[in-house]
């Protein structure tokens, strides 16, 4: 499954930008000594998001409003998020706060969602960032 995108400039000429599905998850090419792991992830085993937050947006919408909003999520995925995570930048830099997704709606006319939680966010952690660290399952 891929993301495809068509762009036409005034003269006629189309130019196609795609994505493939959960490419920054997998990866475009595992390298030998990660291919293992690379084939054994299951993108039907995804259910948690992990979003950046500033701290003025995390107070005021994640803990204040419990919700997080102008996230984009591949349409096939959405079904099965259950959960999602805040990771705070700086001077954070950790996962922090997990919550139970209760909806997830249209955010605006934007192509982008936003997460409304079943309770407010469940401190944890601190989960810190690993250092040159890439994702993986």
């Amino acid at each position: 499954m891929l993301e495809l995108s068509r762009y036409e400039s005034d003269s006629g000429e189309r130019v196609y930008h795609f994505k493939p599905f959960l490419e920054e998850v997998v990866g475009e090419a595992a390298t030998a000594s990660n291919r293992a792991e690379s084939e054994s992830m299951r993108p039907d085993e995804i259910d948690t998001i992990v979003v950046p937050a500033k701290e003025e947006g995390f107070q005021e919408v994640f803990i204040g409003e419990n919700r997080w909003y102008a996230v984009r999520i591949h349409g096939s995925v959405r079904p099965q998020i259950k959960y999602i995570a805040a990771y705070q930048s700086a001077p954070v830099q950790a996962i922090t706060h997990i919550a139970t997704v209760k909806s997830i709606e249209p955010w605006k006319d934007t192509g982008k969602v936003v997460l409304n939680f079943a309770n407010p966010a469940t401190p944890i952690g601190p989960i810190p960032i690993v250092k040159d660290g890439k994702v993986r399952m």
